[in-house]
């Protein structure tokens, strides 16, 4: 959008630094159509600002569940703390796990880059350089 500006900002400063001060219809109307033509241009570069379908969401939450699924079922994933671990010894001599903590950090590291790929897999187009 700033390019478009600019180039507005270049045909006023021209038209004010033209040394007749009085234009044609002529003039006026090469002037426009310069400018028409540069703008076009600008737009037509732009990139699309359009938004998801919910059928693209769905298909992107799909995609990030079956994968941190399949993660976590292949054990890619440290889930638990085996050195927290707490045993004891029951009836007939069976032992059973008693506590165990969950490692989180590692759920939620292996979730966020899941995200990132996947967004990016789904939605780059949308994704622009400019703060905007």
């Amino acid at each position: 959008m700033e390019t478009i500006n600019n180039l507005f900002d270049q045909e006023i400063t021209k038209t004010v630094d033209a040394y007749p001060s009085i234009f044609s219809k002529d003039d006026v109307i090469n002037l426009l159509s310069s400018l028409r033509t540069q703008v076009l241009t600008e737009v037509s570069e732009l990139k699309p600002t359009g938004g998801i379908t919910e059928a693209q969401f769905q298909e992107f939450s799909a995609d990030v569940v079956r994968q941190l699924d399949r993660a976590l079922s292949d054990g890619t994933i440290e889930v638990y703390d085996d050195s927290s671990a707490e045993f004891t010894i029951n009836y007939d001599n069976r032992v059973e796990l008693e506590n165990i903590d969950i490692i989180t950090d590692n759920i939620t590291d292996e979730l966020d880059a899941i995200l990132l790929d996947q967004f990016k897999a789904h939605f780059e187009k949308l994704l622009t350089d400019n703060p905007e």
